[in-house]
Order: structure tokens, then C-alpha cells, then sequence
């Protein structure tokens, strides 16, 4: 068993996973409310919505991650050039993958208007992920003088 401080690989990814839906919850539910890129028919679709692409991305960056070490296994002066376009390739394809997953299971409950809608909607899930760790970061940084007593 862990200590209470020590942080299991199975914790990170279950507080990772929770916390990126919630984050695509937040940035799909403000495109939902304020832009013509994305239309759901309720919360609940859009809650669903984002747990879709939260797994869908999580599947992505896992991929990317299995190609990147499958080259340089291989060595050689080509992996970097295998690299770069398997990782660009696959970042790219993988948004026809979230067109496609989303409009089977959702149907008619969700429309998003096409690549460059959903690619604005990854940009900014992105930005906001990118300053929640960054806030993380600093948390992390000031160390427990930074904590409050109960």
C-alpha cells in the first residue's frame, strides 16, 4: 500500500482522466453556450461528449507514445524522420477519428461544424490543460510552507 504523500501510476491517470473531462466538460459546455462550432442537445450530452474525447485523446496520446518508442527502438538516423511524421500523422487522422467516433454515438444529439470547429475546440481543451498544469506546477513548487494549517 501507499503512504498517504506517494502517488500511485493507477491515481495519476484516475485524477488525469477526471480532470480532462471536466475540462472538456467546462471548454464543450462555453462552445455549446456562446459559438455556432458546437451544438448538443443537453448537459448531459455534452458531459458524455466530453468523457468521449477525454478517452478518445487519452487513446490518442497512447498511441502516439507506443509509435514514438517503437522508432527508436529501431534506431538510426531515419527514426527521427519517422518521428515527426507518425506523431503529425496520427495528431492529424485522430481528429477524423473524433469526428467520426462522435457522430456515431451521438447521432443527432450533438453537432460540431467539422475539423476546423473541432481543431478550435482541441486548441483551446489544450490551452486550459496547459494552465492547470502549469498552476499544478507552481502549487507543487512552493512546497509546504505554501500549506495552510487546519
Amino acid at each position: 500500500m501507499t503512504s498517504p504523500t506517494e502517488v500511485s501510476g493507477r491515481q495519476r491517470l484516475f485524477r488525469k482522466m477526471v480532470l480532462g473531462v471536466l475540462l472538456y466538460s467546462v471548454v464543450l459546455g462555453f462552445f455549446n453556450d456562446y459559438t455556432d462550432i458546437l451544438q448538443t442537445r443537453s448537459y448531459s450530452v455534452t458531459f458524455s461528449v466530453a468523457v468521449v474525447m477525454q478517452l478518445l485523446t487519452y487513446l490518442t496520446f497512447a498511441l502516439k507514445d507506443y509509435v514514438v518508442r517503437w522508432f527508436r527502438r529501431r534506431g538510426g538516423p531515419q527514426h527521427k524522420i519517422g518521428i515527426v511524421f507518425s506523431v503529425w500523422l496520427i495528431m492529424f487522422l485522430s481528429k477524423f477519428v473524433f469526428l467520426g467516433v462522435i457522430s456515431v454515438i451521438f447521432r443527432d444529439a450533438v453537432h460540431i461544424s467539422g475539423f476546423v470547429g473541432l481543431m478550435v475546440i482541441i486548441i483551446t481543451m489544450t490551452i486550459a490543460q496547459k494552465l492547470v498544469d502549469l498552476a499544478d506546477d507552481k502549487l507543487a513548487d512552493d512546497g509546504p510552507e505554501g500549506e495552510q494549517s487546519a
